[in-house]
């Protein structure tokens, strides 16, 4: 996905002539125009995870196979590069955390296991194009990235490492300018799929090592954004 953007991008600055690049006088920003803005997301999220115990001779004890859904909201920012009417080159930035709810699971201990996974600076590349049939109907398509902090709390004291993922973003969205101001607002819809995440509690084979493999990461987004223009034409 990240070398389809980078293509995209190469292709459609490559069209424009040297009038259009030429920025002499601002606020005229020529072909270009720079939005940045704020948005508000409600999300939801499902995986699927295994977890492999291993005994202390290092054998393949037992596997437990889960898989669950959760919702959540929080915050972002964006800013974009608009290239001409249809075309920009955007970057959204989480600045909070994505959290998922606290699993427990007593196991007839005195001291029960929990744990939960923070999602941690949740980055979007992407490039928007505005359909030519309606310039307020627009699409997406973005490389993301985020870091996994796994909290959790043991009798033995183990941790689970931290691991970061990356993965594709598609949406669809209708923008609408208020007046002739460069102020807008957005509704939006995005699909975000992240690649297997795999940790372990940093044990070795022979010594009750756990591993555990995390597949078929996705959520569901819906964003409601304000943003500003400049070179708004």
């Amino acid at each position: 996905m990240k070398k389809i953007i980078t293509t995209i991008a190469f292709l459609a600055l490559s069209t424009f002539s040297a009038k259009a690049i030429d920025l002499p006088n601002l606020p005229d920003l020529g072909g270009f125009s720079l939005t940045a803005g704020v948005a508000a997301n409600s999300s939801i999220w499902g995986a699927q995870g295994k977890e492999s115990e291993f005994s202390e001779t290092g054998t393949l004890a037992q596997i437990n196979k889960e898989s669950g859904i959760f919702v959540e909201s929080y915050e972002s920012m964006l800013v974009e590069l608009g290239i001409g009417k249809h075309f920009s080159l955007g970057y959204e930035h989480t600045p909070g955390s994505i959290s998922t709810p606290e699993n427990k699971n007593n196991e007839g201990k005195a001291t029960p296991t929990t744990v939960k996974v923070d999602f941690n600076d949740l980055n979007t590349i992407y490039v928007k194009l505005n359909m030519p049939f309606n310039e307020n109907i627009y699409v997406k398509a973005g490389a993301t990235e985020v870091d996994l902090d796994i909290k959790e709390t043991t009798g033995s004291g183990n941790k689970y490492a931290n691991q970061s993922t990356s993965g594709t973003s598609l949406g669809l969205g209708y923008q609408k300018f208020i007046g002739d101001r460069g102020v807008s607002f957005r509704i939006e819809g995005n699909y975000m799929e992240f690649d297997s995440v795999k940790t372990n509690n940093g044990i070795a084979t022979s010594g009750n090592r756990n591993e555990i493999d995390v597949s078929n990461l996705e959520g569901l987004n819906l964003k409601a954004a304000l943003t500003y223009t400049f070179g708004r034409d």
